[in-house]
């Protein structure tokens, strides 16, 4: 019995790919924190965590659903319970659709519209939109950040029960961040999501990938300056984003000197600093 459970709990974690949802959930309590002013409502910052949590998961699940055959023909996938058959598809529908009921009901009724609102959103352009065009054009990356980039907002939002400016700056950050996240990672598996006939990178050439990548590093600089800009972080926040984006431009050149698996390991490396640096200092600077 306790051996089942385990193998379940192990199989659901995958099924909702865990580390994936742990970012979102992170990125959409920083947005929270930071828009907080004065006394912080730790309940409701509870309850919309564990609300996000849940859309975030069922989102997961749904994808691996759809995506069970071709999850099955990549290295990196194969041991997902669904294509190694250690779970059936209604299964996974089942706990996916549970999960979005339950989501979507604690975020309307226990924080407000606006951010089950855009849980939802966010749910449909990654299941219904991103999933299916990764295998008909590279412009689902483009696709694929939009629902990526709204976690820090729900976390706004839940604050100030309103889309502001704050709000729309950190979706930027988080938007244009996917880019270079995503594509370094494209190129360590390349050969892995050809295999699958998933058309993720902006071109079969890598070198020309490494050119987009750095565009959209650079563009995180300015971009990174924003919330200082925008009056609701100090100077420290702006020199650590400036800072840190020069780091991760580096690195991005980097790549596009020597186009090398190594360079990408470092690039995804460099990616995964930047954004959780990032928001905590716009949290340690907030104004």
């Amino acid at each position: 019995m306790l051996r089942q459970i385990s193998n379940f709990s192990r199989d659901f974690l995958l099924l909702i790919k865990h580390r994936l949802t742990s970012l979102v959930v992170f990125t959409s309590g920083m947005g929270y924190l930071i828009a907080a002013r004065g006394d912080i409502n730790w309940v409701r910052l509870i309850v919309m965590l564990f609300g996000v949590f849940l859309v975030v998961g069922s989102a997961n699940a749904m994808n691996q659903v759809i995506e069970a055959k071709v999850d099955g023909i990549m290295k990196r996938t194969s041991n997902r319970p669904l294509p190694a058959g250690r779970m059936q598809k209604e299964e996974a529908i089942l706990i996916a659709l549970l999960m979005l009921i339950s989501g979507q009901y604690i975020l309307y009724k226990f924080v407000n519209g606006i951010s089950a609102l855009l849980a939802l959103i966010a749910f449909i352009i990654y299941v219904f939109a991103y999933t299916p065009l990764k295998r008909i054009t590279p412009l689902c990356t483009f696709v694929g950040a939009i629902p990526g980039a709204i976690p820090p907002m729900i976390g706004w939002t839940a604050v100030s029960g309103q889309i502001e400016l704050g709000a729309i700056i950190l979706f930027g950050v988080q938007f244009i961040w996917q880019f270079p996240h995503f594509w370094s990672i494209a190129l360590i598996c390349k050969a892995d999501y050809e295999r699958a006939g998933f058309k993720v990178l902006p071109s079969s050439d890598s070198r020309i990938t490494a050119i987009n990548l750095v565009i959209y590093t650079f563009m995180l600089l300015p971009m990174g300056m924003m919330p200082t800009i925008a009056g609701f972080a100090g100077k420290y926040a702006l020199v650590v984003s400036i800072f840190g984006g020069a780091l991760f431009l580096v690195q991005a050149l980097s790549l596009l000197r020597d186009n090398s698996v190594r360079s990408a390991k470092k690039v995804m490396l460099a990616a995964e600093v930047y954004l959780p640096l990032i928001l905590i200092f716009l949290l340690i600077d907030k104004i």
